[in-house]
């Protein structure tokens, strides 16, 4: 049995206070809309000191959930119209020491996810059972970390190739899993985070947090560089995934504060860099960032989800950010603001599904569900 939390938010002066109203907007419907309805419900999982990734297995009612602390995979069981979860079960993912991090759906084993052993040096691919809840997750293959390579943090399936950041070595491993002798380990700066392949360069990027630097990386001569985050913008570059026109990136910024600010890198290596305009965004420190699934009614509108985290500062703000854009990608039309019910969680990873938002928070074994209008499409 698990245990459910919902913060519900009918009307329109709680709905404007927890998602502000696109800027130039009032809060309210006008006089023939019906009023937008959103709410925030915590599912508490097995109890863990430290939650992670999240990934939903493809054309499955089922999502996953890495617990690094206990090496634990939990599944969620959704509800396949309403995305609800409807079940919770913790499985053991190897031994408790092994530290459980990276999840990645893989395309080349339909129904199968790349899992790390952070602490284990392994690369896992795993049969995760996603049609029977109480089924434990199979282990089918494990590749170790080669050529001394250390701390596989996230893992990236493309084509053949994986590409893992080695936390604790401070490289990048781009691995053929078809034949993991066939690899190449490429020198990162403290510490490599997230890689993404640009869309449209070809080219991998990779987050160093404490160097904020964020390495650029040719796969096709091996060359590399590194590109510096201006100090007017802000420091500590985490989450960083492709999307629409390039690789996109957020600032966490430090201790004392953070900036709001992200931006989109070109086919050139240059970032456009954005700031969130509201008072509510100025001193958020961004940790994650993710786009809509492809088919969902949200996508019809140039738009990105961002996540802020208190998992530097206790007096950071645990929020969720809807970013509307302009459907040229450059300009920011609208922000709403979704403030997590359980504040200091250090709000840790985000996954847009079709009709909601899943946020996994680190230090509370809790996932958080965004429901509603506004959600599942945007709300005027």
């Amino acid at each position: 049995m698990f245990q459910s939390r919902l913060l519900a938010l009918g009307g329109l002066t709680a709905a404007g206070a927890l998602l502000g109203a696109p800027e130039g907007e009032a809060a309210g419907p006008g006089p023939h809309r019906a009023p937008c309805r959103r709410s925030l419900t915590e599912y508490g999982l097995p109890p863990a000191e430290e939650t992670h990734e999240i990934v939903r297995v493809p054309g499955r009612p089922m999502a996953l959930v890495s617990q690094m602390s206990n090496s634990r995979l939990v599944k969620l069981r959704l509800d396949p119209r309403t995305e609800q979860v409807t079940g919770i079960r913790a499985f053991a993912l190897g031994p408790s020491d092994a530290m459980l991090h990276g999840l990645a759906v893989s395309s080349r084993h339909p129904g199968r996810i790349w899992a790390t052993h952070e602490g284990g040096n392994r690369l896992l691919l795993v049969d995760p059972q996603p049609d029977a809840l109480d089924d434990a997750p199979r282990i089918e293959r494990e590749i170790a970390v080669p050529g001394g390579g250390h701390g596989p943090h996230y893992i990236s399936e493309y084509g053949d190739m994986l590409w893992v950041t080695l936390k604790e070595s401070n490289q990048v491993l781009a691995l053929d899993h078809t034949r993991p002798g066939r690899h190449r380990l490429f020198e990162a700066r403290p510490q490599p985070i997230f890689a993404a392949q640009h869309p449209v360069s070809g080219d991998f990027y990779v987050s160093q947090d404490s160097a904020s630097t964020v390495l650029r990386i040719d796969p096709r001569s091996g060359r590399t560089a590194q590109i510096p985050v201006p100090a007017e913008q802000g420091s500590t570059p985490v989450g960083l995934v492709a999307g629409p026109g390039g690789v996109w990136v957020v600032l966490l910024g430090t201790a004392q504060a953070g900036t709001g600010t992200f931006g989109r890198i070109g086919a050139d290596g240059r970032i456009a860099w954005h700031r969130l305009r509201d008072p509510q965004g100025h001193a958020a420190g961004l940790l994650h960032l993710a786009f809509d699934p492809p088919g969902s009614r949200r996508e019809r509108e140039p738009g990105v989800w961002l996540l802020g985290s208190s998992i530097v500062s206790d007096a950071a703000r645990d929020i969720v950010v809807r970013v509307r854009f302009d459907p040229s990608w450059t300009r920011i039309v609208g922000e709403e603001y979704a403030a997590l019910p359980t504040q200091r969680c250090k709000a840790h990873r985000l996954l847009p599904l079709e009709n909601s938002v899943f946020v996994t928070e680190l230090t509370t074994a809790t996932v958080a569900q965004l429901t509603g209008s506004g959600v599942s499409e945007v709300c005027r």
